[in-house]
């Protein structure tokens, strides 16, 4: 037998389930807890049930020691392969980046051209013991970016010539450069087992009630 049935108990006030005591086996520890099975069976055919449904119990007692394991939602055949492989996750430290090429835009052209401009300056100064307000006046010379533009010919309708049209001159620039494509890196990282604690079986609070009053019924009849 795979599963060891350790006692049964009844549920109070549910005549179809009843409490199973059961020792299981997983990666290599027995471990007790309490479950459920249908109130009517017993002996052989309790006992298949509960070793119908050995996977069932080990991937939830490994999905406990385990709680962190990638293949947390996997089979159990998935989920012990995972264990005699070491019980290793596979973390991606470097993720994968997809090539892309570069976007493009358009743009006015610029230029940097020298403009001159007259500055004046009115200060107050002292002459021959009277205080006299002057202005002076002198050009300077600035740096200014200015949009490049190009005269093309206008036409009318007809097709006739009929003057010139002001036009900005463009150029494509990067908006953003190409990216190189980028291998995904993973890293193996152990996870460590819990330690699986025994259960303590299910209390039946009906009953332990009824137990006591019973007993306490017997000592005052005593």
């Amino acid at each position: 037998m795979s599963i060891t049935i350790n006692n049964t108990r009844s549920i109070s006030g549910n005549d179809l389930t009843q409490w199973v005591d059961i020792t299981v086996n997983a990666d290599g520890d027995d471990c007790k807890f309490t479950h459920t099975a249908p109130s009517d069976l017993s002996g052989d055919a309790l006992q298949a049930y509960v070793d119908s449904r050995e996977g069932f119990y080990k991937r939830e007692l490994l999905r406990n020691m385990y709680d962190k394991a990638d293949c947390y939602n996997s089979s159990l055949e998935d989920f012990e392969a995972w264990v005699s492989a070491g019980c290793k996750n596979a973390v991606v430290t470097t993720p994968a980046v997809e090539a892309s090429d570069a976007v493009m835009g358009e743009r006015q052209k610029t230029k940097t051209i020298e403009v001159e401009e007259e500055v004046s300056n009115t200060e107050i100064v002292k002459e021959g013991g009277k205080y006299v307000e002057k202005t002076t006046t002198e050009t300077m010379t600035k740096q200014v970016v200015s949009g490049v533009t190009e005269e093309v010919d206008l036409f009318d309708a007809d097709g006739n010539k009929i003057g010139k049209h002001t036009i900005p001159v463009m150029e494509s620039y990067e908006v953003s450069p190409a990216v190189e494509a980028v291998d995904e890196v993973t890293e193996d990282v152990v996870i460590e087992k819990k330690a699986w604690v025994d259960s303590e079986p299910s209390v039946d609070q009906a009953s332990l009630i009824a137990e006591l009053q019973a007993k306490i019924t017997a000592l005052e009849n005593a």
